[in-house]
């Protein structure tokens, strides 16, 4: 079942700007918050400006920061890894196993997706956890967009600029999951989908009128949310 977690826009953690929607890291944060704990090992995976690695920090956990672009991590972290994860990841940069990954929008990022969960488990503790998120796909939105334009939401040509190359439905998501023999822990969908793609249902009125009430408690999975969150464990 997922559920829903709060709104997304554009905001900010002690003056380091999260590169993500409004409050994803906040939403995310009450999700993982029974797992935290001072003193563990965290690896936060393209971490942008740092913001959420700030916040980990701030609980007394050892952050280790890893991004493509290392000049503009703000958060006092523990270490600064320099990596692009579309390449071989050398594992003898990372001396030690973490007890959380945070992978936060990076996944859509990631030219093979399944090695890329292979490569956070092989850096995982045992009973670690992975937190992923994801653009959503799957809200109804982005199916009538497909269904009219044959193009997803987050994932149109203008977004190929951002690097979102590889769009996951749920179903792959927890494809994933059952492969790797990863736990789902949590799951659930945050924020409202922005208006100007709201909008573009006043072009298909006769679909929003009368089909699209028709087809929606029908569809099945994550309908609504901007963004997709799922809070992973690996076995012990």
């Amino acid at each position: 079942m997922f559920i829903k977690i709060g709104n997304l826009k554009q905001s900010d953690y002690k003056g380091i700007p999260e590169m993500a929607a409004w409050k994803l890291h906040s939403d995310i944060y009450d999700m993982l918050k029974p797992y935290l704990k001072e003193k563990l090992n965290v690896l936060d995976f393209g971490c942008g400006q740092g913001a959420f690695s700030q916040r980990l920090v701030d609980l007394g956990m050892v952050v280790d920061a890893c991004d493509i672009n290392t000049d503009q991590i703000k958060a006092t972290v523990n270490r600064k890894i320099k990596l692009d994860l579309n390449n071989e990841i050398p594992h003898d940069k990372f001396p030690y196993k973490y007890d959380i990954i945070l992978a936060f929008e990076i996944i859509e990022h990631i030219h093979n997706p399944w090695k890329y969960i292979d490569d956070c488990l092989r850096l995982l503790k045992k009973g670690g956890i992975i937190v992923l998120t994801t653009p959503n796909i799957s809200n109804f939105i982005s199916r009538l967009r497909f269904l009219m334009r044959g193009t997803l939401l987050a994932f149109e040509k203008t977004d190929l600029r951002h690097g979102h190359i590889t769009p996951l439905t749920f179903v792959q998501i927890e494809n994933l999951c059952e492969h790797f023999g990863l736990k789902i822990e949590k799951k659930g969908y945050a924020g409202p989908i922005p208006l100007i793609h709201i909008y573009e249902l006043s072009r298909f009125s006769i679909l929003r009128n009368t089909i699209l009430p028709l087809l929606y408690p029908f569809m099945s999975g994550p309908k609504k949310g901007r963004a997709l969150i799922y809070i992973l464990r690996k076995n012990e």
